[in-house]
């Protein structure tokens, strides 16, 4: 059976909402509203096209593929997807920096989302 969608960039925006509230830079966040994973995060499932796994579905972060759809991004297995506005269902490509996991916890220390549990609540 075809896919309904032309390309995954169709299949990202049709997938989403754009918010009313949620904001970075001026610019709405694009909400995902299909499946989530474990961690709270989009995700979303494709088949391999070519070579020896032809056929087989895998699953993949919704924000990593609109990333690398609409971003105009390479990704490879060790990197990750930063948001910048701090929404993990965003996927506005806008909102989105592909960086290393350090870069990514420095981040999150530095605006406060960074969860320890041997820092004292207030």
């Amino acid at each position: 059976m075809a896919s309904p969608y032309a390309s995954l960039a169709e299949r990202i925006l049709a997938n989403t909402m754009i918010s009313d509230e949620l904001f970075h830079n001026g610019t709405p966040c694009w909400l995902w509203t299909g499946a989530r994973n474990a961690s709270g995060y989009g995700k979303m499932s494709m088949r391999f096209k070519k070579g020896p796994r032809k056929g087989k579905v895998k699953s993949a972060l919704a924000h990593r593929v609109a990333l690398v759809e609409m971003g105009g991004r390479r990704l490879n297995s060790k990197s990750v997807v930063m948001h910048l506005c701090n929404n993990r269902l965003c996927c506005n490509p806008a909102h989105l920096q592909g960086g290393t996991q350090r870069k990514n916890v420095r981040q999150c220390v530095a605006e406060g989302r960074h969860f320890t549990p041997f820092r004292k609540a207030a």
